[in-house]
């Protein structure tokens, strides 16, 4: 008698496809810049830059922002001091949807939502918020459109 031993069947794990955040319109550059400017406004900071590069400014609804993929990504990586910091973060967000903010002490994202309500986030910790937070800075050395 002749036993075969059969080989296990390997399966190979199911990739999940995450759809990718799709903006759900576009503003000019005109609008975009004046949102930024009265956010800024809101902190008193006179000594800034804001560099809209795009004629057509992509925004998103709030909700997909917060379920975003991309953003559980970018939280996802480990803090590393001076090797993968707050720039780091900021611009791995910042290649993938969002816009690019830096203050005196910190570097962090914001994007603009379909009410064109402008949203900072800290892509640390996914935190969505209308103020800038005391530890992120006072003053806003640029904003860089997206």
């Amino acid at each position: 008698m002749c036993f075969f031993k059969k080989k296990p069947v390997v399966v190979p794990p199911i990739e999940v496809i995450q759809p990718k955040l799709e903006p759900c319109g576009t503003i000019d550059a005109g609008l975009m810049y004046a949102i930024v400017q009265a956010k800024l406004a809101e902190i008193e900071d006179k000594d800034y830059d804001i560099f809209v590069p795009d004629r057509d400014n992509k925004v998103y609804k709030k909700a997909d922002v917060m379920a975003a993929h991309e953003l559980e990504e970018v939280a996802s990586i480990p803090f590393v001091d001076e090797t993968h910091d707050c720039d780091d973060f900021a611009a791995e967000l910042f290649g993938k949807f969002a816009g690019l903010i830096w203050t005196t002490i910190h570097a962090f994202c914001y994007f603009v939502d379909e009410t064109d309500t402008l949203w900072y986030i800290e892509p640390q910790n996914k935190k969505l918020s209308q103020t800038i937070e005391g530890w992120q800075g006072s003053d806003v050395r640029f904003f860089l459109g997206r």
